[in-house]
């Protein structure tokens, strides 16, 4: 009779931990896809109680929401914001701006926050930021900036099509 719990127990010890194994795998399958085109069903009232796997599952379409929204490609509309920046920027002469500036001068943006907006120091101009830092960029990442279509912006290495709208002060 022992002989027999015993195996029941080895056997449903299996069948939990490969079940968590694939539910596991499952999960990450589904974060390595690309982002889908089509826009998140409306998330159900946050009033109703979830067990903790959905929550976990709610808060992990959350972020990935948040990233997805974070990438203009993904989003025409939110490519229209960036056309043009708030605010007036000095402009960078041609000569130094290739002394300095675009994809092959790289470097991390130190930011700081001067009179409630974040702001950082390259090249001998100070920049303020009109976007909003985006979720997944590392304060510490290789940046450089670029001029598209009379504006600036500011490009991370490591996210290629996600770019930061910036204005050039004094």
């Amino acid at each position: 009779m022992r002989a027999l719990r015993f195996l029941s127990l080895v056997i449903l010890s299996i069948l939990v931990g490969s079940s968590a194994l694939v539910y596991a795998q499952d999960d990450k399958q589904q974060e390595d896809k690309p982002p889908r085109q089509e826009e998140p069903n409306p998330q159900p009232k946050q009033d109703e109680a979830k067990p903790p796997a959905q929550e976990k599952q709610a808060q992990k379409q959350e972020q990935r929401d948040s990233r997805d929204q974070a990438k203009p490609q993904d989003h025409p509309e939110q490519q229209a914001d960036h056309a043009r920046p708030a605010g007036k920027s000095v402009r960078i002469p041609d000569d130094k701006f290739r002394a300095h500036f675009g994809h092959s001068h790289t470097f991390t943006a130190k930011t700081v926050i001067v009179s409630g907006r974040p702001q950082f120091q390259y090249g001998g101009y100070n920049f303020t930021l009109v976007d909003a830092w985006p979720v997944g960029w590392a304060y510490t990442d290789n940046c450089y900036i670029d001029y598209i279509d009379g504006e600036y912006f500011l490009f991370d290495l490591l996210h290629p099509g996600v770019r930061i709208a910036i204005v050039v002060v004094l």
